[in-house]
């Protein structure tokens, strides 16, 4: 779909602005907006919940028509806002998708059967307490932290992201407390994360400070 991302997002930001509906910028965008050379495909939207998604659909620009026949994709129309659906990890989806500047524009909440204190990127949780709102070219962006983002990029194997991520990330500016725990999020399933080496120095050396601030204390 032609288009640009960032006239899209503007968008959808200036629509959202008229609701009281919570939400977050996930996924590729995301990962652009904290400074990634990268190209996001579509634009990707958690929120905090199934109403939010229902209720974002009133300010939106749905189309007049079902998608037809033809149509690679369901898009959000008049007669049907938005889908509700079952994933196979039994998390159960609220759904809709638009477009916005001729880009594509997705929104969901996920109810995830997952313990909500994990801190992941979409499901409903944990993560909502941390977002990061980001002054964008003077817009406000609510946004999923990027140690959570990088935790992702880990878990689900993404190097040229992750690289990307890294090259225009300080790691010396990442919060390491969000980051550990966002690890712990992804290792919870038992998967065994390979975490690059300049995040896990990073890791590793604040690890020691607090271990030689608990020693000096001790004496």
């Amino acid at each position: 779909m032609d288009g640009d991302w960032s006239d899209a997002l503007r968008e959808l930001a200036v629509r959202m602005a008229g609701t009281d509906v919570e939400w977050m910028l996930v996924g590729s965008a995301a990962t652009a907006l904290h400074g990634a050379a990268i190209e996001p495909g579509d634009i990707d939207v958690a929120v905090s919940t199934s109403a939010g998604v229902r209720t974002a659909a009133t300010v939106l620009p749905s189309r007049t028509d079902r998608s037809s026949p033809t149509d690679a994709l369901w898009f959000s129309s008049l007669d049907e806002p938005t889908l509700t659906f079952d994933d196979p990890g039994r998390a159960r989806w609220t759904f809709g998708r638009w477009t916005l500047a001729g880009f594509t524009v997705e929104l969901a909440h996920i109810d995830s059967p997952a313990p909500t204190d994990l801190l992941v990127e979409t499901p409903a949780g944990a993560v909502w307490s941390e977002r990061s709102v980001l002054d964008w070219n003077g817009t406000q962006i609510p946004v999923v932290p990027v140690e959570v983002q990088l935790a992702t990029m880990i878990f689900r194997d993404q190097p040229d992201r992750l690289r990307a991520t890294l090259t225009a990330v300080d790691p010396a500016s990442l919060d390491v407390g969000l980051l550990r725990r966002a690890l712990a999020g992804r290792e919870a399933g038992g998967a065994a994360l390979h975490v690059p080496d300049v995040l896990r120095e990073r890791l590793t050396s604040t690890e020691h400070r607090a271990e030689r601030g608990r020693g000096r204390r001790g004496r």
